[in-house]
């Protein structure tokens, strides 16, 4: 009997967005906030994972990790330059691409991540290893275009994952339901 398969890293919980109040900077008039400066912050997905622990849900998935997207992969969906900008920020302590997309340092490398996790995922499913799969990953990807970050998401995970997939000829035509 398949499973469904887990793909998590706590790598993902790593990667933070600066110090920002929702999505200001932190200076000035204003000020931190007391449960943390973004929406999207390690914790929600943390407590997430302790749960299904706690619960044991965790033992009833096909629990992985996966190595970053490649190169390759990413170019596939994001333009080159964009990506040298993008990892030349993380590698020098991090900053802000596009709209409400900070990052820290080594962002680079947990978003290509986060992307990796994706494809890994959707590779098991088109592969038969499991019957479904979900990637409890972040930074998000959902908002971002090509070359436009957006809404704290630095890379687009899913057309990072299908793009992978199309290459590899596991997949031709796609739909994607993000609700």
């Amino acid at each position: 009997m398949r499973k469904t398969g887990f793909f998590w890293d706590e790598r993902c919980f790593w990667h933070g967005g600066g110090n920002y109040a929702f999505t200001l900077p932190v200076g000035g008039l204003v000020q931190p906030l007391v449960a943390g400066g973004l929406p999207e912050q390690p914790e929600t997905k943390r407590r997430l994972k302790n749960l299904m622990d706690v619960t044991g849900l965790t033992g009833e998935l096909a629990c992985a990790s996966a190595p970053e997207a490649s190169h390759e992969d990413l170019v596939r969906v994001h333009p080159a330059g964009f990506l040298d900008e993008f990892k030349q920020m993380s590698d020098a302590g991090g900053g802000e691409l596009g709209l409400r997309t900070p990052f820290g340092k080594g962002g680079y490398e947990i978003a290509a991540l986060s992307a990796g996790l994706a494809k890994a995922a959707l590779f098991s499913v088109l592969r038969g290893a499991n019957d479904n799969a979900y990637a409890l990953s972040r930074p998000p990807g959902h908002h971002c275009l090509p070359d436009w970050p957006n809404g704290f998401c630095l890379l687009n995970n899913i057309a990072i994952a299908i793009r992978a997939a199309q290459a590899a000829g596991l997949a031709h035509r796609v739909a994607v339901v993000d609700w």
